[in-house]
Formats: C-alpha cells, structure tokens, sequence
C-alpha cells in the first residue's frame, strides 16, 4: 500500500508540473527495490511505462545536413517562453546572478523543457544531478520554480569558487569540479569545451556583459568577534549572511 501511494504521489508532481511542449516521452519504471524512476529512455522492459509523451505534431523532423554551422540565435524576452522569465528573473535576484546568463544556460541545457533527461541523470530547465539537487535543497527537479532556483544557486557557489572566471564556472557546472581541479583550466573534453563557447557566445550575443561579483559570508565567532568568510562551509554551526559585492 506504502509503495503504490509512493507511485501515486510521485506522477501527480509529474502530472501538476506546468505544461509545456516536451520534447522527447518520458517513461516510469520501478526497480526491484520499489523505487520509482523517471527516464526519456525505453530500454524495452515490460514494466517501463510511458507517462508523458509528445504530440506527433510537436516533434522535430531530422535535421537536414548542413555544410556549415548556424549561428545560434540571439536569447531575448521574445524568446523566452514567458512561464520561466519571471522564475529565472526571481531567482537570479536572490543568488546574485545575471539572467541572461541563466537565459544562455538553460537553452544549452533543456532548450527550456521542463522534463528534459539526459542519460547520465541529469533532470529538468538546468539539467541537475541528483546530488546536485539534494545538495541545493531541490526536492522535485521536475518542478520549474525548484529547478531554476536549485541550479542558479549552484551557479553562484562556483562563480564564488572560482572567483569570477565565468569558464570555469560553466566547466565545473558541465563537467564537475574535480575535473576542473584535476586539469587546472577547462577539461580538453570536447562537449566540455564545446558547452562553455555555446553559452559565452549565446550570451554575449545577447549583449550580456558578465559583471564578476564576489560573495562574502559574514556572522560571529564564539567570542562575538566579526566572521567574515568565502566559505561557509567550513562554519555551519554557526548563522552567517550573505553579502554580494561587484568588487573586493
């Protein structure tokens, strides 16, 4: 009874999530342990079970070849669906991060489709790891608002780790940051190095200027002297506050 609930409740948030037109089918399963999963993949199995399909008219047709790459369109509010401009806009006033980045981010990752899935786990607008998103608090990657939040505070945490250099955010943010350790700069993986000049050039395309911003994190130590910290990590018994300064 436990585990049917469980089902239940986890296709309404699918189900409840605000539509827009996908672009792959999604597909439920659950594995032998009774947790239920969600993937745009079909592996054949009798108890996978399309939960979300695209309309026959919305799909896209091949595409035909080219000779030469397009260049990407510029990313504006006329291009935006207008269900994420106010949820990115919010977002990116919390965590101090310019929309237009997110703007350039998002249509790398999703193309703005909510139920986007990638084969390695990746889920939703900003494409979030599973441990991504129980590490920023994200409790339903299928969930705009939570998505979009989950991902632009974890954008801000590596703008702030990386001290602004925008190519190493974006490189940790595709590739994880222990290949950016690893390798000192941007991984040489191509769809690494391919993802950061997609976006750079989406979003200086739109006329985005990245303006770096430092956050500092600032509270009291246990003789009430002033904390100030980039990591707060390192207090979390402690209730600190953000600050976001343009410059040092």
């Amino acid at each position: 009874m436990r585990r049917e609930t469980t089902i239940i409740l986890a296709f309404a948030l699918l189900v409840l999530i605000p539509v827009l037109p996908a672009r792959a089918d999604i597909y439920q399963y659950t594995d032998e342990n009774g947790v239920l999963h969600f993937t745009n993949v079909n592996g054949g199995g009798k108890n996978r079970k399309r939960v979300k399909s695209e309309p026959e008219s919305n799909r896209e047709a091949p595409a035909a070849p080219r000779s030469r790459p397009t260049q990407p369109a510029p990313i504006s509010s006329t291009n935006i669906p207008s269900a994420y401009i106010d949820i990115i806009n919010s977002a990116c006033e919390r965590h101090g991060v310019e929309p237009s980045l997110v703007h350039a981010i998002v249509k790398v990752e999703s193309d703005f489709n909510p139920y986007a899935l990638s084969r390695k786990g990746a889920v939703g607008l900003m494409q979030l790891m599973p441990q991504t998103a129980v590490d920023m608090n994200v409790k339903n990657s299928f969930n705009p608002i939570e998505n979009i939040d989950g991902g632009v505070k974890y954008l801000r945490y590596l703008i702030d780790r990386y001290e602004g250099n925008l190519s190493l955010a974006l490189a940790a943010y595709n590739s994880g940051e222990t290949a950016v350790k690893r390798w000192g700069t941007i991984p040489p993986f191509k769809e690494t190095q391919n993802y950061v000049q997609r976006i750079l050039k989406i979003y200086k395309g739109g006329n985005g200027s990245f303006v770096p911003r430092f956050t500092i994190y600032m509270g009291y130590g246990e003789d009430g002297a002033l904390l100030l910290t980039d990591n707060p990590s390192n207090h979390q018994n402690k209730k600190l506050k953000r600050k976001t300064q343009k410059s040092l």
